[in-house]
């Protein structure tokens, strides 16, 4: 019996020796490599970003970081103190420092950024009795751009938990820097970032560095070029600037209505993206949070308002795919129309008379679209309005700030509690108007389609990326363009509408004044009017596309009480489009046609 028992226990033992050595053998070596071993991190320098003709719009420069081994502030408790002395910097703020990027018992903690010369000449000096104290040169990310690419570049930031968290296989640990908003937080973050080098070291039992073992150069993070046109988004940003500057804030989109490439992309008021190297300081932070003109918010991509009447080539394109209007149908316009006793009025109080659909277009009649919005009714309107990407985001390569905007119908209004559809919601739906929100980087979208013969086009700011290799080496991704959908309309209903949109730019239309000479521009005026405190105020749009043979570029202009769109928002347009497509205009001549 006992020898049973022997030969039972020798086997067991056997079996696990065999597990042990065989079945998990290279795990368990693994394990004890990694305990034997340490790999203290290099951060990569973060990639470049260009704009579409390779000016650099971001990129690094070195700054004096001071970081301490974990070990050294265990073995001397008054290291850190000694330190917090040096940097004049409070014991308990430096400490809590300590504790906050702590990654395990080897990385080296981070404990300042940025130190200055005078204060890292001091620390050098006394790196002797400091022992576990490096300080020296890190890449940091720095920008040239100035605030006209603010909402587009966005900024870096130190990664906070819920970054982290998001981010994992990226590689982010604590302490690192990681993007925040615009291009720097979007999909090409993990791009930017790079990949980590570092130094393997050997360690005894207690965790202390016992010799080198092997470096790896960390590699740079991918250069980034974006679709936006230098020249064309610094104009846009000069020219929002001289309205923002009487109070009235507004934005820009210009997209490639072929490919869906964002040419300019510009918010106004906005921030220079140099105020958050490092860190920003908290005054700058008080001064932009507490902005009664809100610059941290991207009104092109994150604010949504009732388009006004550059919504009636949606209202149009319904009406002639609806069959509920024809190109020559007209309706006669009096100046104003009644629902039971109430009057809706034109903005033309003498009415334009009998107008067809391409003259209702050019002079922007109420009282045609009142009478088409009547036929169509409002499920009908937002069914057109949701197939040219109203209502829901556009998917732009930007962080998920992006607003989806409002595409109301009966159902929506009174599952809000906001009362039972009326006339009078239907008539003004018909002119953007209602309970209507869209964001001029959707116009631009939606306009884009009627450009291109009815495609919706995902808009993109990167155009390319260009990965860098350890070895030199660069390869070169292009950004291919991406489809939302295709719209199944009738052969004759978007000429009808470009038909329309170019007689705005025609002697009679609503931005006459804003032609072009020798160049061929459908173009869209819009005045909305919402309620403010009390008052009624008028927010200008304007949207465009040229030539309208081939269209190269399409734009979407919004300026908050800026008054009407054919005075406002179409000459910013126009300077925009003629320096695109090479033609040195004059001024625009003449006055703006029948107000809208």
């Amino acid at each position: 019996m006992a020898s049973i028992i022997v030969v039972a226990g020798c086997l067991a033992i056997i079996a696990r020796l065999w597990y042990l050595q065989i079945m998990r053998g290279d795990e368990l070596y693994l394990a004890s490599e990694q305990n034997r071993t340490r790999v203290i991190r290099r951060p990569p320098p973060r990639g470049l970003i260009l704009d579409a003709e390779g000016d650099v719009l971001a990129t690094v420069r070195s700054r004096i970081v001071l970081s301490v081994l974990p070990e050294a502030v265990e073995e001397d408790e008054t290291l850190l103190p000694r330190l917090a002395k040096l940097v004049g910097r409070p014991r308990s703020e430096l400490e809590a420092t300590f504790r906050e990027n702590k990654i395990d018992s080897i990385q080296p903690v981070r404990l300042s950024w940025d130190v200055g010369l005078e204060v890292a000449t001091r620390i050098e000096e006394r790196l002797h009795t400091l022992p576990g104290v490096m300080i020296g040169p890190e890449p940091v990310r720095t920008y040239t751009a100035g605030p006209a690419y603010g909402h587009v570049l966005g900024y870096v930031g130190q990664c906070s938990k819920e970054d982290l968290e998001r981010r994992a296989d990226a590689g982010y640990k604590r302490g690192d820097v990681c993007g925040k908003t615009g291009v720097e937080g979007g999909p090409f973050d993990a791009k930017l970032r790079g990949r980590d080098g570092g130094t393997t070291v050997e360690v005894d039992a207690l965790g202390r560095v016992t010799g080198e073992l092997a470096t790896t150069d960390p590699v740079s993070g991918a250069t980034l070029r974006l679709n936006i046109v230098g020249r064309l988004q610094r104009l846009a940003y000069d020219q929002l600037m001289a309205q923002a500057r009487r109070g009235h804030p507004g934005a820009v989109v210009a997209m490639d209505p072929q490919t869906g490439a964002v040419l300019a992309l510009v918010s106004v008021p906005s921030y220079d993206p140099a105020l958050f190297e490092g860190g920003i300081a908290a005054a700058d932070w008080r001064k932009l949070r507490d902005n009664p003109l809100r610059p941290l918010i991207n009104r092109a991509v994150s604010s949504a308002s009732a388009p006004g009447s550059v919504f009636k080539v949606f209202t149009s394109v319904a009406g002639l795919e609806t069959g509920k209007t024809g190109i020559y149908d007209s309706a006669y316009c009096s100046g104003v129309i009644h629902l039971g006793r109430w009057p809706k009025r034109c903005h033309k109080r003498s009415g334009h008379g009998s107008v067809n659909l391409i003259e209702a277009i050019a002079k922007s009649c109420d009282v045609f679209f009142y009478r088409l919005g009547q036929r169509l009714g409002p499920d009908t309107m937002a069914a057109y309005a949701r197939m040219f990407g109203f209502g829901q985001p556009t998917g732009i390569d930007l962080p998920a700030a992006e607003a989806a905007g409002i595409v109301p119908d009966p159902e929506w209004k009174q599952r809000r509690k906001l009362g039972p559809w009326v006339g009078g919601d239907t008539v003004d739906y018909a002119i953007g108007q209602a309970m209507l929100g869209c964001t001029p980087l959707q116009v631009c979208t939606a306009v884009s389609a009627i450009a291109n013969g009815g495609t919706v086009l995902v808009p993109q700011i990167v155009g390319s990326v260009i990965e860098h290799e350890p070895d030199g080496s660069e390869h070169v991704a292009p950004v291919p363009p991406r489809i939302a959908r295709r719209l199944k309309l009738r052969p004759s209903t978007l000429p009808a509408v470009i038909r329309g949109m170019e007689a705005v730019m025609n002697p009679g239309g609503t931005a006459s004044h804003c032609s072009l000479p020798g160049i061929r521009v459908a173009g869209k005026t819009g005045t909305a009017q919402r309620r403010r405190r009390g008052e009624y105020v008028d927010d200008a749009w304007f949207v465009a596309f040229a030539p309208v043979e081939n269209p190269r570029i399409a734009v979407c202009v919004f300026v908050e009480e800026g008054g009407h769109g054919g005075a406002t928002a179409a000459p910013i347009a126009r300077a925009i489009i003629g320096e695109y497509l090479g033609v040195k205009a004059a001024e625009p001549s003449g006055a703006p046609g029948a107000a809208d």
